[in-house]
């Protein structure tokens, strides 16, 4: 039989066309998974752990259980270093010294070890995470994290130490250069080659800071991060179109540290021009965060006033500050999901919900009830009115 080739053609637009806001699929819940975390602890733990392929599979399991709202799992594969092993980048912990890694806290060398026992064995934990979201039936993308900035010896890269002229503090990078946007431009194509994820999400908000202080316009930032975004687009059209589908492309924006609260204006001074990335085309959603810790006054509706193309996301934190009993309660998600919504967010976008879980012996399993209802504009089981 001959192909049609207007259907032929009505496929091709429809994998390469941008998706509007009348036709974008629902997410009442966007779940983050960190790619660190999740490889040294689990449900009931309390401590670092080894992990098998039933806990990855466990992990998806409690954010998709029965009623829950989470419509899309996001899984990071980075943080400077790659979690996977590599041929563009550096592998976490492969720069550390013996007498770093003989300092390691038990976390990080339970987290290598259970690294190593998986892709020793053949087993990528990432792919076996990403591909059970799927098979629940959930949208799973990758999430990039664009400029970390923790510092650790283990996230250290071969890049950062043969290029001092490209160097940021605690072992960022400056994209005013240009071999920085072509390096990290490279780390992206290799990890959406490498996994059957839906699409990315680059994380401008890890961590806020992409060009030398005082250097260079608002202007000129901005053109170059434009034409990051703007590669990474086609390069996703590209892949989508070999595996039949429309890949999305999605940002969580840089937060400026909670110096102020997030906007537009303190997004594009850091060289991150969301509007224009709708505007264009490039990108399918935004996702608006704090940095870090949860204050309650996270604005969306400045954001849905200047875009309009794409859904905006309202993001939570998991804690108010650095103490244990800082941690969001059960009904203060609920308040923080309604009042986003109320300020216009397209759904709820959970960051480090899971970390309640890396404490040791104080550690606690996260609030899993709330995925029942945070997807709503009014909270479920929730007395406020």
């Amino acid at each position: 039989m001959k192909a049609i080739p207007g259907l032929i053609l009505a496929a091709l637009v429809a994998i390469t066309e941008p998706i509007t806001l009348a036709d974008a699929p629902v997410r009442r819940i966007l779940y983050n998974f960190d790619g660190d975390s999740c490889l040294f602890t689990k449900a009931n733990s309390k401590g670092p752990v080894p992990i098998r392929v039933e806990d990855l599979k466990t992990l998806i399991d409690e954010v998709t259980a029965e009623r829950s709202r989470v419509d899309t799992i996001l899984v990071c594969i980075n943080a400077q270093v790659m979690y996977y092993p590599t041929k563009v980048g550096t592998m976490r912990g492969a720069k550390s010294t013996p007498e770093e890694r003989a300092l390691w806290p038990p976390t990080e060398k339970q987290r290598l070890a259970n690294i190593r026992s998986f892709f020793d064995s053949g087993v990528d934990p990432y792919a076996v995470m990403l591909a059970e979201a799927k098979k629940k039936g959930r949208e799973a993308l990758l999430s990039f994290r664009v400029n970390d900035a923790h510092g650790n010896d283990f996230l250290r890269t071969k890049f950062w130490a043969e290029h001092p002229e490209c160097r940021l503090p605690r072992g960022a990078l400056d994209f005013g250069r240009a071999e920085v946007r072509d390096y990290v431009f490279k780390l992206i194509e290799e990890a959406v080659t490498r996994y059957d994820c839906d699409g990315i999400e680059l994380d401008f908000n890890r961590f806020p800071t992409l060009f030398k202080e005082n250097e260079g316009t608002t202007e000129e930032r901005v053109a170059k991060i434009n034409g990051l975004v703007q590669r990474v687009r086609s390069m996703l059209e590209r892949i989508g179109e070999s595996r039949g589908r429309r890949l999305v492309l999605a940002v969580r924006i840089p937060s400026n540290y909670g110096r102020k609260v997030p906007s537009p204006e303190t997004s594009r001074a850091i060289g991150c021009d969301t509007a224009t990335w709708a505007k264009k085309g490039w990108i399918d959603f935004i996702t608006v965060s704090d940095f870090l810790f949860t204050h309650y006054d996270l604005p969306i509706k400045p954001w849905k006033e200047l875009i309009r193309e794409v859904p905006i996301y309202g993001g939570i934190e998991c804690t108010e500050g650095g103490r244990l009993e800082q941690g969001l309660t059960p009904e203060k998600y609920r308040r923080e999901a309604l009042r986003l919504r109320r300020e216009g967010a397209d759904g709820i976008y959970l960051f480090n919900f899971f970390t309640t879980r890396e404490h040791g012996p104080k550690a606690w399993e996260p609030p899993f009830e709330v995925l029942r209802d945070l997807g709503e504009a009014r909270a479920a089981g929730s007395a406020i009115e």
